[in-house]
């Protein structure tokens, strides 16, 4: 719930008020045209989104169990679209213009402008969506997760999801390991050229092992029922990094740690784990991870390694960063672009869902799309991750090399400004959600967990990703069996518990 106290009033006013009348400043500056003040306005419009920055962080800080949510996007947005900004404009910041690879300084203010807006934006809503979840946030605060620890069926489902769990991670141990073999051969970049080949069965089983992990973490199991299935989810992610993308591992440990904060949080105060110098721990070895995932891009690309552990951290928040690019082809190249039907760009995922689904392709006679990166997509796809980069660089594209994409470079070239700020303000909403997400029904919390992994990575990727990522048939399948089949085994426990007992046979 929005609410004002005065030791944050005044605090909220000055940091927030500073951001906006920088940005305004920024967008006079423009107005004058001209590659200077565009510069100008470059340098103002990134000022104020430091400060916005350093305003959410101070909001954050005040409760940061309550709203680390937030804090959740919050990192990775500016790892990954200013990540390569901050390092231009200190490192080197005369040839920040090439380093960003812009075409003139216009299209960076305008991309900085508009990432600025939808920043704000995410901030905004999640502070309304106080008013529409005041109701769960505070039966979270008072009951805690009773809704599902109470129900009856749910060691049921913990048993089945867990043994789920076991089974399906054979299949998809085989897919990961033929796809590092694949990589292994072949190279990194011809991954995204070519396909390797899994035996279809195999390849739909093993989509159960995300539903499974999801389902059994919104069970609430102790530590010790932990222990084994975080063990076997643990080995695939570590697996993973194998392939070169770095991304699997990334975002599900951003679930993880929203889950084991959010479980903590429930506890009281003298059982809570997460103590200062454990989260110190986890800080130290999170600086050591971005070491190590770093060293997988020189690997993959079969470049020299950035020496010391001071430039190895830099070189990973620039090539982070390079998802600005994304922002920044879009005003360059947006005359070429088909904005007649820039809608599709954004409804891309829902057109891939409907096209590979077997209901699409049964009811509506749908062609199933291969992403793959040759021309003849390209040139007739709506993917703005293959569209954008084809335009840009048809040689680099081939090679298997892309651009991504972005949620907010999609909204804008299908709505304009408008379209950023809607989708900008489900992304706030849904991260309000997710603090309270321990307070639904274990299904809701097991998509939640889902939702969480798609939402942080927005930044590089679809806007409307999440959307097939969470409400999957498989998924949404698999969790609906999984109730029944735990519905009917209570059933027939109750049924046998109840049965009446056998009149003793007199001699």
């Amino acid at each position: 719930m929005i609410h004002f106290e005065r030791k944050t009033l005044l605090r909220d006013t000055l940091l927030f008020g500073l951001s906006l009348t920088l940005l305004i400043a920024a967008t006079f500056f423009a107005s004058f045209g001209g590659d200077m003040w565009f510069s100008h306005a470059a340098n103002t419009a990134l000022a104020g989104t430091v400060t916005l920055n350093i305003a959410m962080l101070a909001y954050v800080f005040t409760d940061i169990r309550r709203r680390i949510s937030l804090l959740l996007f919050q990192g990775p947005f500016n790892l990954l679209l200013f990540g390569r900004v901050y390092v231009s404009w200190i490192r080197d910041y005369e040839n920040r213009l090439q380093l960003l690879e812009g075409k003139t300084f216009e299209s960076i203010y305008w991309s900085i402008e508009v990432l600025a807006i939808s920043l704000a934006v995410v901030y905004l809503a999640y502070r309304a969506g106080g008013f529409l979840l005041r109701r769960r946030e505070t039966s979270l605060a008072t009951e805690g997760a009773r809704r599902i620890l109470d129900n009856p069926i749910i060691p049921i489902v913990r048993q089945l999801s867990r043994w789920a769990l076991y089974v399906s991670s054979l299949a998809s141990f085989f897919s990961l390991g033929n796809t590092i073999l694949f990589v292994l051969r072949n190279g990194y970049l011809t991954s995204f050229t070519e396909t390797a080949g899994v035996p279809s069965i195999i390849s739909r089983f093993s989509l159960f092992f995300t539903p499974t992990f999801a389902v059994f973490l919104a069970t609430m199991p102790s530590r010790r029922q932990l222990r084994l299935p975080m063990c076997v989810y643990g080995v695939y992610l570590l697996a993973s990094l194998f392939t070169g993308r770095r991304n699997t591992i990334v975002t599900n440990l951003l679930m993880l740690a929203l889950y084991v904060i959010l479980r903590d949080n429930l506890l009281p105060k003298e059982k809570r784990i997460l103590t200062k110098r454990l989260v110190a721990l986890v800080c130290v070895l999170g600086v050591g991870g971005m070491y190590l995932l770093q060293m997988v891009a020189y690997i993959r690309s079969g470049s020299a390694a950035g020496g010391s552990l001071l430039n190895t951290l830099v070189s990973f928040i620039d090539s982070q960063g390079a998802s600005f690019r994304v922002m920044v082809k879009t005003f360059d190249y947006g005359e070429y672009l088909d904005t007649a039907n820039g809608w599709r760009y954004l409804f891309f995922p829902l057109e891939l869902f409907l096209n590979n689904n077997s209901i699409g392709q049964s009811v509506f006679h749908t062609t199933p799309i291969l992403t793959l990166q040759t021309a003849e997509f390209a040139e007739h796809t709506y993917s703005y991750s293959h569209v954008i980069t084809y335009l840009v660089d048809p040689a680099k594209f081939l090679r298997g090399e892309g651009f991504g994409t972005c949620y907010a470079a999609e909204a804008y070239v299908a709505f304009g400004i408008g379209g950023v700020i809607v989708v900008s303000a489900v992304i706030g909403l849904a991260f309000r959600w997710f603090s309270s997400m321990l307070s639904h029904s274990w299904p809701a919390a097991a998509l939640g967990l889902i939702a969480v992994r798609s939402f942080v990575y927005l930044p590089r990727n679809y806007a409307l990703i999440w959307i097939t990522d969470v409400f999957n048939i498989t998924y949404l399948c698999f969790i609906l069996g999984l109730y029944l089949a735990a519905q009917l085994l209570l059933f027939l426990g109750t049924r046998l518990r109840k049965a009446p007992v056998p009149p003793e046979v007199s001699p």
